[in-house]
């Protein structure tokens, strides 16, 4: 297993590039449901429904979705499949997630999401890219599925058109 500079571990099925399906993102978790680290730690409920939602919305265009919490959970959970949690404690999810970024090489591949404007520059000032959730929301409901790409993928090619189209038929 090798580790990544977005945190996780394991063979990298394809390099980075802007805007591809591989893209690493970090969420400012307790920022995104609008939890202080004491309530959610009285109920998780919370959590554990955006992780499910996070789960959900890789599923259906992919990247490399790492959360950030603040605080630590000595209950916690699995992490629904495609998602990696990360718990912040001594520091604020908002220090961990700059430090992070200004320890690994190549930070310009990491996309924050937080709705934390603070947060946001500094991320940017440490080479992330960042949007807030609406931002975030717009482009995951705008990919297509996944069934309606691989029902695209299979369309089947009438290969004696694609001759005649070309001028090399019979």
């Amino acid at each position: 297993m090798n580790a990544y500079a977005d945190g996780f571990e394991g063979p990298r099925v394809m390099p980075y590039s802007p805007g591809n399906a591989y893209m690493p993102y970090w969420f400012d978790g307790n920022n995104l449901i609008g939890q202080s680290v004491e309530v959610a730690k009285a109920d998780p409920r919370m959590r554990r429904a955006f992780l499910s939602a996070l789960s959900s919305y890789r599923r259906s265009g992919g990247g490399r979705y790492l959360v950030y919490f603040d605080g630590d959970d000595p209950n916690r959970t699995p992490a629904p499949p495609g998602v990696a949690v990360r718990y912040s404690a001594p520091l604020s999810s908002d220090d961990a997630i700059v430090r992070r970024l200004r320890e690994i090489r190549n930070a310009s591949e990491i996309i924050v999401v937080t709705n934390d404007r603070e947060l946001m520059t500094r991320c940017r000032n440490a080479g992330a890219a960042t949007m807030d959730w609406d931002r975030f929301l717009s482009k995951v409901k705008s990919r297509p599925r996944a069934r309606e790409r691989a029902r695209t993928a299979e369309e089947k090619v009438d290969i004696e058109d694609w001759l005649r189209y070309f001028g090399l038929d019979a």
